[in-house]
């Protein structure tokens, strides 16, 4: 059985939350044009890195992740070009092929981008989600801080160029809502809910924002569980 993450789709009853309360919890984010922006720019990576420095300077100054810390300074300026790029050319370094392998294998699939997660086999996404996990931790080196564990800032790197399938986790949810360091539990997890309550529903977990800004599963997902935190 997988793990479920008790009121992030679901009420404390157990039962559905609406999907017009999901619509408007989107309305309510502050975040949309931020995400919305990088799942457009991610669609493809170049071997230079300059989507991904791009997309992980957009997220992680956006969330509040480059007033201190790791990568503190980092922010695209006015004309585009982003300060303190050298941090973020150093996690590509280090993981930028297999990302590229990971979205090469997406365009190949023929699956929807949006729904990626949820219409692949059992197999392959096992298969999948095991990469993504040895993906954050070498990222780990990269975004740990005096302060943090890097858990944050590697999943936040991960959904600024993979926003189909990572879930960008703060604190507050680790802690709180997921209550697990492993991320393959948490996207096991997330799938898990989203079948669920797209079976209890009828609808689908991708389209709840009529603006058509936040496509992707774990977009949406992510503004269930920021509003799950105590």
């Amino acid at each position: 059985m997988s793990l479920s993450f008790n009121k992030v789709l679901f009420n404390a009853a157990g039962e559905a939350i609406a999907p017009y309360e999901i619509s408007r919890k989107i309305d309510a984010f502050g975040y949309n044009d931020t995400v919305h922006k990088i799942i457009c720019d991610s669609k493809e990576l170049d071997r230079d890195g300059e989507v991904f420095i791009k997309c992980t300077a957009r997220i992680l100054s956006n969330f509040g992740m480059t007033r201190s810390g790791p990568f503190k300074g980092v922010e695209i300026k006015a004309n585009g070009s982003v300060n303190r790029k050298e941090l973020l050319l150093s996690c590509w370094n280090h993981v930028g092929g297999h990302l590229i392998e990971i979205r090469s294998a997406i365009s190949r699939s023929g699956h929807s981008r949006d729904r990626y997660l949820v219409e692949l086999s059992e197999s392959e996404r096992t298969e999948l989600i095991a990469k993504i996990w040895s993906i954050t931790k070498q990222l780990l080196p990269f975004t740990m801080g005096k302060t943090s564990y890097g858990l944050v800032g590697a999943s936040k790197i991960l959904f600024a160029v993979l926003p189909e399938i990572v879930l960008p986790i703060d604190n507050r949810q680790w802690l709180n809502v997921f209550k697990t360091v492993d991320i393959e539990d948490v996207i096991n997890g997330m799938v898990f809910d989203i079948q669920h309550w797209e079976k209890e529903t009828g609808e689908k977990l991708n389209e709840r924002d009529p603006q058509k800004r936040l496509t992707t599963l774990p977009s949406v997902y992510n503004v269930m569980a920021m509003a799950a935190r105590p």
